[in-house]
């Protein structure tokens, strides 16, 4: 008898610990999942409420794209031109000569040859001050409006066809109005402004009246 008194006592004593640490993994897990819940009532919390659009920023960038843009006329740039404009393939754009040209590898192209066609004159620039200009903003895309005037001399070597140019040894000067479009997207997907189509057409002479006014 004693001896089976003893071991039930030694098998008493050996299940304690056991049930000591099933009740402590209880204990603690409701506050482990009272933690584990915490961050995501913060992080649905912070989507809850829309973020509030920064026009001016935005404005700010996307006139800067444009502005970049139009230096690149200026200065005949290629890189300045491929950094506003989207990459890739995704670009499209009506060129002033009246063709369109599909994607940043077109108008590459065009600037090239366009170095052996036409320069800048010394007493204006290629594409003077932008004026009336008008820019709307909606969500991730938006879209600017201008006029200006294109001033080139085509080079006497210049073996371009085109009814939008003078002979060669000329200088053109093009009154136009350009339409640019933007999407808050690059190429690889990042929500960088970038300039996804541009259109350019020639406008009519300054004192012409307008139909129908």
């Amino acid at each position: 008898m004693n001896s089976k008194s003893k071991k039930q006592g030694k098998a008493q004593r050996s299940v304690k610990p056991v049930l000591t640490a099933k009740s402590s993994a209880r204990s603690k897990t409701p506050r482990m999942g009272k933690r584990s819940r915490l961050p995501r009532k913060i992080q649905a919390g912070s989507h809850s409420k829309p973020s509030t659009p920064n026009l001016e920023k935005d404005r700010a960038e996307i006139l800067a794209v444009s502005k970049r843009w139009w230096d690149a006329n200026r200065q005949f740039s290629i890189p300045m031109m491929c950094e506003a404009f989207v990459g890739g393939d995704r670009f499209h754009g009506f060129n002033l000569n009246g063709h369109t040209y599909y994607g940043i590898d077109e108008w590459v192209k065009l600037w090239q040859y366009l170095g052996h066609v036409m320069a800048p004159t010394a007493d204006a620039a290629a594409m003077a001050e932008p004026r009336d200009v008008k820019l709307m903003i909606r969500g991730d895309m938006a879209f600017l409006t201008a006029e200006s005037t294109l001033t080139v001399k085509v080079l006497p070597t210049s073996d371009a066809e085109s009814a939008a140019l003078p002979p060669p040894g000329q200088t053109a000067s093009i009154p136009f109005r350009a339409t640019e479009v933007f999407v808050r997207e690059d190429h690889e997907g990042n929500p960088v402004w970038k300039m996804w189509h541009f259109h350019c057409s020639p406008r009519a002479p300054e004192h012409e009246r307008r139909m129908g006014f």
